[in-house]
């Protein structure tokens, strides 16, 4: 009988023993199965991806500014995936390989280059590693330039190496499409150079100089300096990726302008009216003072007189005239305070505030681009009117997207930001313009065969967190148009921080002189001053 039972129990465990066997291997086999072959293959394979061939950025003649080339990168997984070099010259990857043949495994790889170097650099941007948009027009329209990613699956032994012809496309890239800018590389050729040599002689700390065609609104140069060279960016400082033309600064007496135009609209001046002749004007408590001594002709002076010399108490007399709220009106009208949407990230809306948070002095000191920011586009964009008939532009970067088989293409065209003024006012303001070139600060702007308008800006710069103003610091800058009879062109010159010579007259005029006169004998603009 014991022995019956000890056979019985030792059956009862066996029989215990196998259903905990059967019910483990219906675990592992049925219920984790996918859990474990997901592992499984996790261990043997692994899933790169492969960047698509990005799309090329031209000019507007479809000069190539960045583009793509093969490379070849270089990996090991046999302790583990890791690349140990990417996107190298196929030679240079050969090399590499042949240190380990059973081990390393080469890959093509797209690189981004940028033939023409440093030009449009903080313009076109650049891109990352993995070819993904980190600056400029890179980012700005990366979604277009980048297609879409491919992926290739690596296959290994338990051991972790390669097991020959492992390495398949499971999934294929698409290209990306092709940018075209408004930008024209000669154009943008004459800008850099004739900004980086006054950056230069002036010891400044940077300058930009922007040409629009006026009539169109498209950006024929953004030239900034200094700049950086795109193949190599990480050896340069971060801070000169940063495209500047995105940024508000006060425009000083260019800003005149604007309030010339405003008071003629709004007609609480006309081009006959009379100024007051002071050499100082006192509102809100804050004394208003000139820039430099005026020669002043007598007790009163004109509307032109006051943009020629550029008179910040005569200026402020406009304003006064004018009221906040009605000068706050027509700096909206001209767009300021509102982004321009040119074509890249990051663009500020400047600083206008509401007329009620004005100061008393506000009303002075806003007449003559203090207490107010704007960025290089909203002011190039702003006088644009003048060459409009009143109408605004709006300055545009891109001209044309489109896919390589061309069923995809997406067209840029002008586009009017707002009537800012009336034709009669614009004309007025052309004369105006004119006139600070023959007889005021504009005079090193004239060219001998094109007439110009514009207008002369020296502004100290405003301390960090708005605390004032650094003494003996300043941004000179000049912006004008031509022919002056049907402008073609528009330009703005920025010096910041130049040293010796601060004034906007002699550190920008010649600067926008020789670029807008060499811009147009490039263009085959009729000379108007025959």
């Amino acid at each position: 009988m014991k022995t019956n039972r000890r056979i019985r129990a030792l059956f009862v465990l066996f029989l215990l023993f196998f259903l905990a066997i059967v019910v483990r291997l219906f675990i592992l086999q049925i219920v984790q199965h996918g859990f474990f072959q997901e592992r499984s293959s996790e261990q043997r394979t692994r899933i790169i991806n492969l960047s698509a061939n990005r799309g090329d950025i031209l000019d507007r003649n479809g000069e190539i500014l960045a583009t793509s080339i093969d490379t070849f990168s270089v990996f090991t997984q046999a302790k583990g995936f890791a690349w140990l070099a990417r996107k190298l010259p196929r030679g240079e990857a050969d090399k590499l390989k042949a240190e380990d043949p059973k081990n390393y495994i080469m890959l093509k790889e797209k690189k981004r280059i940028y033939p023409k170097g440093r030009t449009a650099a903080q313009v076109i941007g650049f891109v990352g590693a993995d070819n993904q948009g980190l600056s400029g027009v890179e980012i700005a329209f990366d979604k277009y330039l980048k297609g879409k990613t491919g992926r290739v699956v690596t296959e290994g032994d338990p051991e972790g190496r390669e097991l020959y012809g492992a390495v398949r496309e499971i999934d294929p890239s698409e290209d990306g499409m092709n940018v075209t800018l408004t930008i024209d590389k000669n154009i943008q050729y004459i800008a850099e150079k004739e900004i980086e040599e006054q950056v230069r002689a002036s010891s400044a700390s940077s300058g930009q100089l922007m040409i629009m065609d006026s009539k169109t609104g498209e950006i024929l140069a953004l030239a900034s300096k200094p700049d950086f060279d795109p193949n190599e960016y990480v050896k340069f400082d971060r801070r000169l990726w940063h495209p500047r033309f995105l940024d508000p600064y006060e425009p000083g007496s260019t800003f005149k302008l604007i309030t010339a135009a405003a008071g003629l609209e709004d007609k609480v001046v006309t081009p006959d009216s009379r100024l007051k002749a002071l050499d100082r004007l006192e509102i809100g408590g804050k004394v208003i003072e000139n820039s430099h001594k005026i020669a002043w002709p007598g007790p009163d002076i004109s509307v032109s007189f006051m943009l020629e010399q550029s008179i910040n108490t005569g200026a402020a007399q406009v304003g006064i005239k004018l009221g906040p709220e009605k000068f706050y009106d027509r700096i909206k009208k001209f767009g300021f305070g509102e982004t321009t949407g040119f074509g890249l990230d990051g663009e500020s809306s400047g600083i206008v505030r509401s007329w009620q948070r004005w100061y008393k002095p506000d009303i002075a000191m806003i007449t003559f681009g203090q207490s107010i920011a704007v960025t290089p586009m909203q002011l190039i964009s702003a006088v644009s009117a003048f060459a409009n008939r009143g109408k605004m532009v709006a300055p545009y970067l891109v001209k044309k997207i489109e896919s390589g088989d061309g069923k995809f293409v997406k067209v840029n065209e002008t586009e009017i930001r707002g009537r800012a003024v009336s034709e009669q006012t614009a004309a007025q303001m052309k004369t105006l313009m004119h006139n600070v070139c023959l007889y005021g600060s504009g005079k090193r702007a004239q060219m001998k065969w094109f007439a110009v308008g514009g207008k002369t800006g020296t502004a100290q710069k405003s301390a960090p967190g708005g605390r004032g103003y650094l003494k003996g610091h300043y941004i000179a800058s000049f912006i004008g148009l031509a022919p002056l009879d049907n402008p073609e062109i528009i330009a703005l010159v920025i010096v910041d921080d130049p040293k010796g010579n601060i004034w906007g007259e002699s550190v920008c005029g010649p600067v926008f002189k020789r670029a807008v006169e060499a811009t147009l004998r490039y263009l085959n603009v009729k000379p108007d001053m025959l």
